[in-house]
């Protein structure tokens, strides 16, 4: 009785000599798929193929996505891995740019699986909304859980600490000449249309300018350019102490994945961005990215660096441990 006292008595100290070994390893080791050094601010623009994907880690610690990709199961799981990298538990804004499937593919999904703050969408008349099987969907869902679903025009904001969205179109409905105007007055909206939907938005964080366009074609930048010049911009968001600075940006989101019917000269001229982004699956999809595209920005924005996530993956924009900040890629 004696022995078999002291062999528990023994077992019992092993044990315990183990489990605080076991919790002073675990407190030296990193967490579990936890990417510390990003996670004050970032921006990623997801390898999702042929599609857009952009997810934003903000400084107070809030959440933005901007499209989704796809429906496919492995873009969608390479979206939640990402979340879950970045212990996401909660979207606050998130942005569909406009109603086509490589865009807003995994919404309907990642809706029913996250917290959503706010849906930021594009104004699309109800008799339209037929052409739209997959958008719909997403409306209801986000109408079912009680998510503030808001409609982006271009005075639309969002403000938070050290950041700012402000989105530079398309025109609010009904204006003449507006995106909304040309998808109404069609009984199928065409693609040029639907893509014209998407919003040009500006984003300031730390000092760093963004530009992020969906699939906006030359009618939005024409616009953006022209309320640039006009100093509209300057007029409306100086409300909210917003300085829309749109000469030199530091990282362009090059639209429509590169196509030749966006990225235009004069949109070029204006933001001569430092660094050009380009969401693509490779020219083996639907010629994307465009060679006339490629050569205009060379030719306009000379000494520019370009990333392509066929070619280089996941690409994140981060501040380092000395609060400088450097580009990123992952597969």
């Amino acid at each position: 009785m004696f022995n078999k006292g002291k062999c528990i008595l023994a077992s019992l100290i092993a044990l315990i000599m183990a489990l605080c070994l076991f919790c002073s390893c675990a407190q030296t080791l990193p967490p579990l798929n936890k990417i510390d050094a990003h996670t004050d601010f970032s921006v990623n623009y997801l390898n999702v193929g042929q599609g857009d994907c952009i997810f934003i880690r903000l400084p107070d610690g809030k959440n933005a996505l901007i499209d989704c990709g796809l429906n496919q199961e492995p873009i969608l799981e390479k979206i939640k891995n990402y979340l879950a990298a970045y212990e996401v538990s909660k979207i606050d804004y998130f942005i569909l740019t406009h109603p086509d499937l490589d865009h807003i593919g995994n919404a309907y999904n990642l809706i029913r699986e996250y917290s959503v703050g706010e849906l930021f969408i594009p104004y699309v008349k109800h008799e339209h909304l037929c052409n739209f099987t997959e958008f719909s969907n997403v409306l209801n869902l986000a109408k079912n859980k009680a998510i503030s679903i808001k409609i982006f025009d271009s005075y639309t904001c969002i403000q938070g600490m050290d950041y700012a969205f402000a989105f530079l179109s398309p025109m609010p409905k009904g204006f003449d000449g507006s995106s909304y105007d040309e998808l109404i007055k069609q009984d199928i909206p065409s693609d040029s249309a639907v893509n014209n939907l998407s919003p040009i938005i500006y984003f300031e964080c730390f000092g760093k300018r963004f530009v992020f366009t969906g699939d906006a074609g030359y009618s939005q930048e024409k616009l953006v350019v022209a309320n640039y010049t006009n100093k509209v911009y300057e007029l409306f968001y100086n409300n909210y102490n917003i300085n829309v600075n749109l000469e030199c940006v530091d990282f362009l989101k090059v639209s429509h994945h590169g196509s030749a019917d966006a990225t235009g000269e004069q949109f070029l001229r204006l933001l001569q961005p430092k660094n050009a982004i380009i969401s693509v699956a490779g020219q083996n999809f639907y010629g994307h990215p465009s060679s006339e595209t490629l050569e205009r920005l060379i030719s306009v924005c000379p000494g520019y660096q370009l990333y392509r996530t066929d070619r280089d993956g996941t690409i994140c924009i981060h501040k380092d441990n000395d609060n400088n900040f450097v580009v990123s890629k992952s597969t």
